[in-house]
């Protein structure tokens, strides 16, 4: 037999059950602003430095210096010789590796006189591409040039080309990784470009520009690495990197100066007299906005066979490989 309950009893119980629950919450709600006033350790950072700091954390030089070994092992990776685009192949399996399953070979023909000799050959720039989630019609460029050359000897043998621009490919590859490993979503577009035969004439960064204002692409900006791991000096002090700019990228330099300090062990220069000699000149001459990031020291390996990984400094490289990308992550 059930025993009866008063009706006064039943509404106690539910008023009394309302006010529990609002007890409980108010002692949630004290709780959570106790909590959140006294986090004097916890820093706050724009979403521009978490995403900043996480990926920088993870550039590696050990990465670097891995894929520079990689592309000096290749032999030769001049233009002109017969395996130029099992070099590009070889690059474009290096992005689909770490996860660009879009990465292609984007062919052009050229003509050249070398050495009393006409060659027309066929040149392999290879593009991979992270889409932009708000913007996919924004891109920002990084790249570097894949071939090299000797100022002597038989260039279709051996010419390891460490420094000169393995180093480029591998800052680009490596952010590309970084970025595909903490399944980072831009803004913008972000392509990753390695460009073939810069040494004969700018051609793979010319065919790339020309291609990008003949089909109306909205290039907000341009990375262009070359020669970025010469530093005899593992004092930090010392590291300086030459930031290259052009007569409408000069807000970009600065940002990166800005960066640069906040991001980097490195101090940073800014002396324009190589600006012509490299991939970041083709953009600026077809109206995009490029900058160009180089050691500030004369590699005296440079166009010899002496151009190899042993005489890079791979700490240093990662600095400037960092910068390059808190400066997309900025902009995008």
């Amino acid at each position: 037999m059930k025993t009866p309950i008063m009706p006064g009893l039943s509404l106690f119980k539910l008023h009394g059950s309302r006010c529990q629950a609002r007890l409980i919450i108010m002692v949630l709600l004290l709780s959570f602003l106790f909590y959140t006033c006294n986090k004097e350790d916890d820093p706050e950072y724009t979403d521009e430095e978490l995403i900043t700091f996480e990926l920088n954390d993870d550039i590696n030089a050990d990465s670097i210096e891995f894929l520079v070994n990689w592309m000096e092992n290749m032999g030769t990776r001049v233009a002109l010789a017969g395996n130029r685009r099992d070099i590009a192949l070889k690059i474009m399996n290096r992005f689909k590796i770490i996860g660009f399953d879009n990465a292609v070979i984007d062919s052009f023909l050229i003509s050249k006189t070398y050495n009393e000799i006409n060659y027309q050959l066929w040149q392999y720039n290879v593009i991979a591409t992270l889409r932009g989630s708000l913007y996919p019609d924004s891109v920002s460029i990084i790249g570097g040039h894949y071939d090299n050359i000797l100022r002597s000897g038989d260039l279709f043998i051996t010419v390891p080309g460490a420094n000169d621009n393995a180093s480029g490919v591998a800052a680009t590859l490596e952010i590309a990784r970084v970025m595909k490993k903490n399944s980072y979503l831009p803004d913008g577009t972000i392509r990753f470009v390695a460009f073939a035969c810069e040494e004969l004439g700018l051609f793979g960064s010319y065919d790339y520009a020309d291609k990008a204002v003949n089909g109306s692409e909205k290039i907000k900006i341009v990375l262009n690495n070359d020669m970025i791991a010469y530093q005899p000096s593992t004092a930090t002090s010392t590291w300086f990197v030459n930031i290259i700019d052009y007569d409408n990228s000069h807000s970009f330099r600065t940002k990166a100066e800005t960066l640069c300090t906040k991001y980097t062990l490195l101090k940073y220069k800014n002396d324009n007299k190589y600006s012509r000699n490299s991939d970041s000149y083709p953009f600026f001459a077809r109206g995009f906005k490029p900058l160009f990031f180089t050691s500030d020291l004369f590699d005296p390996n440079y166009h010899s066979l002496y151009d190899l990984a042993d005489n890079c400094n791979f700490e240093y490289c990662r600095e400037i490989v960092k910068l390059n990308c808190a400066l997309l992550v900025s902009f995008n």
